[in-house]
């Protein structure tokens, strides 16, 4: 019974071993994996690009394709970069179909294959994609960019849209200020700007303000929309600062103010803002209210601005 016992022990103690074994192999491949893909970042990151090339064409790793193509999209190269995303669709990779079909719209222009490709993904599995290839086609058909006009469907894309990504919302917001593709409802296109400025969205701060100031949708209130455009002002937004310079220096919801006034218009000017009236406007105050304006002005922090719809905006490739 005792050898027996030890016998069946041994047993028991190989298949252990076994697992052990198997276990570290896959660990072991699993690094090694990482190996390759560590050094291909590695060559990228020291722009060693024809090296990088022979190791993808060695092992044809899916991935590196796509990376070869943000690679040469950051230095500038957007037909080789193309070509690298063409590269990278062909092994399967959606990223590449959707970033390509950006750089299309935006930068190399063929609208007719930006919208194949746009198209091709509006039923994407990935909601990210199929939504932002729905804005896209919203874009399209709103503008008749290659495509018949039609209001109705850009509508019905950008609604589709807005449940997933908050640019196609934000756009929403126009839709519905101008019954493109629907009803003019300025009430709910109000309502819609609101949250998005309660949000802390410098852009939509700005503009709910001004629908508040333009009665657009909602009862005008001139101290409400000082409010806005100080939040919005506070993060250094150029149109934000022209217009609070014009309400401190008229009166408009709040005292006049002749120090903040010319503080808001140095910011203003400082971010390329042009404008003849304040120009003159500010041309008229005294040496004495310029200085001190002057002093606040150097001491101006904007706040971080962790929201914007600018960047939203900006294509996915530029990220």
């Amino acid at each position: 019974m005792v050898r027996r016992f030890r016998k069946i022990n041994r047993v028991l103690d190989s298949k252990k071993i076994s697992l052990i074994l198997g276990a570290f192999l896959i660990c072991f491949t699993s690094v090694s994996a990482d190996i390759p893909n560590d050094k291909f970042k590695t060559l990228l990151n020291n722009n060693e690009i024809n090296e990088a090339i022979e190791l993808y064409n060695t092992h044809g790793e899916q991935k590196w394709a796509y990376w070869l193509a943000r690679k040469f999209i950051k230095n500038g190269e957007i037909d080789t970069a193309n070509e690298w995303y063409e590269e990278s669709i062909k092994k399967g990779n959606q990223n590449s179909k959707f970033e390509i079909a950006e750089v299309l719209f935006h930068n190399k222009i063929d609208y007719s294959k930006s919208y194949n490709y746009f198209y091709e993904l509006k039923n994407s599995s990935d909601k990210f994609l199929s939504s932002y290839a729905k804005y896209y086609l919203s874009i399209f058909h709103r503008y008749g960019i290659n495509v018949p006009l039609n209001e109705s469907v850009a509508y019905e894309y950008m609604s589709d849209a807005s449940k997933e990504i908050e640019l196609a919302k934000y756009s929403l917001i126009e839709y519905k200020l101008n019954g493109i593709g629907t009803k003019i409802d300025k009430k709910n296109a109000a309502l819609m700007m609101f949250e998005f400025a309660d949000q802390g969205y410098t852009e939509a701060e700005y503009d709910y303000a001004m629908m508040i100031l333009n009665e657009i949708g909602i009862k005008k209130d001139e101290k409400i929309a000082i409010r806005w455009l100080e939040r919005s002002a506070q993060k250094a937004y150029p149109p934000a600062l022209q217009q609070l310079a014009t309400m401190y220096y008229y009166g408009i919801g709040t005292v006049k103010n002749d120090v903040k006034a010319y503080e808001y218009y140095l910011l203003a000017k400082q971010l390329g803002v042009t404008d003849v009236e304040l120009d003159m406007n500010m041309s008229t105050l005294s040496s004495g209210l310029r200085k001190a304006a002057v002093d606040k002005f150097e001491n101006f922090r904007p706040r971080m601005n962790d929201y914007s719809i600018t960047y939203l905006r900006m294509p996915k490739f530029m990220k």
